[in-house]
């Protein structure tokens, strides 16, 4: 409307007098000036306070998350004064955007302000001369003020703009930004049935090219519809391992297949709807308990979500919820405890009834009844598919077709219980650790 209502008035300028409607134009290469210099200063201004106000977001995230945390260690203080120095840091950022916008802004009345001066003074000259009527001189001045209001609010646009331009490259930055995993131009399907056989080629992995390997001269095969069993100590690349299954990230150097076929050069949405993953740090999604277990199978019928249940037995603790399945969770499941959330994620992969099955201690958060029930039902589970069961408590691990033992990076040992304990290697020091520790003498459990 403003750029229909300056051409307009322009028309009618130019046909009441062409050389005043010539010098009333003298003020807008000053305005086409500072809109440019305005863009330049003001919005990477715009830009460094959207940065402030995420970090100031992402704090106050953290803050409210970790409330139970912040408590326990008594560091209210520290947390408040951590966002109170954040605050401060965004509102001085606001400050200085709003600062340049307003050195900038009254550019645009003195611009308009001149056109009128320049026009008072000539349109003068012209009407004494004879050469112009008074009568349109007036005309021509109310004219004038119907031409710059326009010009007034296109500027103020122009700084809506310039802001809203500013949190848009925000956006833009993590839109424009290339995976590190890219699905294969032209993608190799799975031959069907997926039979899900999984091998390592002597891969090696880091997370980045100046960081020491995480993963060195891995190879290892995982027979299609055997348990395989990760173990060693914490941090030695177990979870990285199977991270690389599903192109959670790529190997550095090596090959990784599943039925034969390179998993860079399969489909990424059909690799991973071959395989389900229970992991350590559970996520559920804020909703009802029956929305998060669909969430493995969205189109599945009622039936199978209560079958998938009563496998991780989940029906166990719905009895005491005060809408069952229909139970709001909260965010991140808050509501639930632990053992809950977790046996509500083993739900959501066992419905997803993928060939491919990776528990990533998936019993490290339930009691020990809990987890013989669980265990029971994941027996049954398992038959007939390709499992990678990661876990500390060895006892859970012993009936596996085949543990593999990582230490240093590296495989340092495979075979089954039995030919591992007679190796008397660290499988066997890390069993036999956690079964002294299991086994309490009778005077100190008295005690």
């Amino acid at each position: 409307m403003n750029i229909l209502t300056l051409a307009g008035v322009m028309v009618i300028l130019f046909s009441m007098s062409w050389q005043l409607a010539l010098l009333s134009l003298i003020p807008i290469p000053i305005i086409i000036i500072t809109l440019i210099q305005y863009a330049k200063r003001v919005r990477p201004a715009f830009v460094y306070r959207q940065q402030e106000l995420g970090t100031l977001n992402a704090i106050l995230n953290d803050s409210i998350s970790g409330v139970k945390e912040i408590q326990a260690f008594t560091r209210e203080d520290l947390t408040m004064h951590r966002v109170g120095k954040q605050i401060e840091t965004y509102l001085e950022s606001n400050l200085k955007a709003l600062k340049l916008m307003a050195t900038y802004t009254p550019l645009y009345d003195f611009a308009a302000g001149l056109g009128q001066l320049i026009v008072i003074f000539f349109g003068s000259r012209l009407a004494l001369q004879g050469n112009l009527q008074v009568a349109d001189l007036v005309a021509f001045f109310l004219y004038l003020d119907s031409f710059y209001q326009p010009v007034r609010n296109l500027s103020n646009s122009w700084e809506a703009v310039q802001e809203s331009l500013a949190g848009f490259e925000r956006v833009a930055e993590m839109l424009n930004e290339t995976p590190d995993v890219l699905p294969p131009e032209h993608p190799i399907p799975l031959l069907k049935p997926v039979r899900g056989e999984i091998r390592f080629d002597n891969v090696f992995f880091r997370y980045n090219p100046e960081e020491a390997f995480v993963l060195e001269n891995i190879n290892l095969d995982i027979p299609a519809g055997k348990t395989t069993a990760l173990v060693g100590p914490t941090g030695v690349g177990k979870s990285t391992l199977v991270s690389l299954i599903p192109r959670f990230y790529d190997v550095s150097s090596g090959k990784l297949t599943v039925d034969g076929i390179d998993v860079r050069d399969l489909d990424l949405h059909e690799l991973r709807a071959n395989i389900s993953m229970v992991l350590q740090d559970v996520f559920l999604f804020h909703g009802t308990i029956r929305e998060n277990i669909l969430f493995g199978k969205p189109d599945a019928t009622e039936a199978e979500m209560l079958a998938a249940a009563k496998i991780a037995n989940v029906d166990e603790f719905i009895a005491h919820m005060p809408n069952g399945y229909n139970t709001l969770i909260g965010e991140r499941g808050i509501k639930l405890s632990g053992g809950q959330k977790q046996r509500i994620s083993i739900a959501r992969a066992v419905l997803k009834n993928s060939p491919i099955l990776i528990l990533d201690e998936a019993t490290s958060a339930v009691d020990t009844e809990t987890e013989l029930l669980i265990q029971q039902a994941l027996d049954r589970l398992i038959v007939g598919r390709t499992t990678i069961i990661i876990a500390h408590r060895l006892s859970t691990v012993r009936n596996a077709d085949q543990i593999v033992v990582l230490e240093g990076c590296t495989i340092t040992e495979k075979g089954t219980h039995e030919e591992l304990l007679a190796a008397h290697g660290l499988y066997y020091k890390l069993y036999t650790v956690q079964q002294n520790l299991t086994l309490i003498p009778a005077e100190d459990a008295q005690d």
